[in-house]
């Protein structure tokens, strides 16, 4: 972390809840009950230890944080309606409590704030920069979660999913460092190789939410990946590694697919897979300016942190 890390993260989380502030009353009471800095903020930390690495100002990286906040934002409540989730961050789901149009509503209100969010950015010249690369991160973000509304586990290949899963979770991630690696006019090639390590650390992230969808389900509940029968790195493993007649078995027996799942060793294939994909990742960190290394290091940490939660999984 920064030095003066946690006094701009009080700055991010005072201006995300004043974003939070409408005078609407419908959209008010969304967008309290969605809430604005309730998350990890993952990608605050991302563009302010990245800006402060490169000597960029605070203020141009408190903002640029605000605004990947308020963009993930929304695309948890528009995913959330995709997806048909009931629950984001231990409550009920936006547009499950208050109908799909709110959830539409809230989430195109906060792409529209984090837009206006960057004319607060002092330097015009990085201003533009920003709004380009914002709007063409907005794109990725439709073009990822297309791809995966209505695709099931049945209709891939390993190889698809992990296009789909980069293309859904990567551009979140590679977001709060080019923003700063673009302000900060590093040369072409750290913009090439900052992206290919984040679409790495995007897939493993993936991964990893794939396994907590299926793994840390109370033991009465079925998984919404399997309910659905949506893209999930287990279930597409499994598919690959099981007969017809067998998928066929497990689609109609729901909690039984869900106990093969736990007890097969199909999860430990996964977690090998996240490993390889950090050990590429970090070979790769002679790539990057010195300054971001430990920054990229330290997010591979956390997601081997997560993994390795189910490497003795029962």
């Amino acid at each position: 972390m920064i030095s003066n890390e946690s006094d701009s993260l009080e700055s991010v989380k005072k201006q995300l809840a004043k974003s939070f502030e409408v005078n609407e009353k419908n959209l008010s009471l969304w967008l309290n009950w969605h809430g604005g800095s309730e998350g990890k903020l993952i990608r605050s930390h991302l563009a302010l230890s990245t800006g402060e690495a490169l000597g960029l100002s605070k203020h141009t990286a408190i903002i640029w944080a605000v605004v990947c906040e308020l963009i993930h934002s929304a695309s948890l409540l528009h995913d959330d309606i995709c997806d048909s989730d009931e629950i984001r961050r231990g409550k009920v789901s936006v547009w499950k409590n208050f109908g799909i149009p709110a959830a539409i509503c809230t989430g195109d209100y906060l792409i529209a704030e984090s837009f206006k969010k960057i004319t607060e950015i002092e330097q015009g010249w990085h201003q533009n920069i920003l709004l380009g690369l914002l709007s063409g991160t907005v794109k990725e973000i439709v073009f990822g979660q297309s791809g995966d509304v209505n695709t099931s586990f049945l209709s891939l290949g390993w190889e698809e999913y992990k296009s789909l899963a980069t293309a859904k979770t990567s551009p979140l991630i590679c977001l709060p460092m080019m923003g700063m690696f673009k302000c900060a006019e590093l040369d072409e090639p750290y913009y090439i190789n900052l992206r290919k390590m984040t679409d790495e650390i995007g897939l493993a992230y993936q991964i990893v939410n794939d396994l907590e969808n299926i793994l840390l389900n109370q033991a009465d509940e079925i998984p919404t990946d399997i309910e659905f029968e949506r893209m999930n790195a287990l279930l597409v493993l499994v598919k690959e590694k099981s007969s017809e007649k067998e998928i066929n078995f497990l689609k109609k027996n729901k909690a039984e697919f869900k106990q093969f799942l736990i007890s097969s060793n199909i999860k430990d294939d996964l977690i090998d897979r996240i490993q390889l994909i950090l050990e590429n990742i970090k070979n790769s960190l002679h790539l990057m300016p010195v300054v971001i290394r430990p920054i990229i290091s330290s997010l591979c940490e956390e997601i081997n942190k997560k993994a390795s939660q189910f490497t003795h999984a029962k």
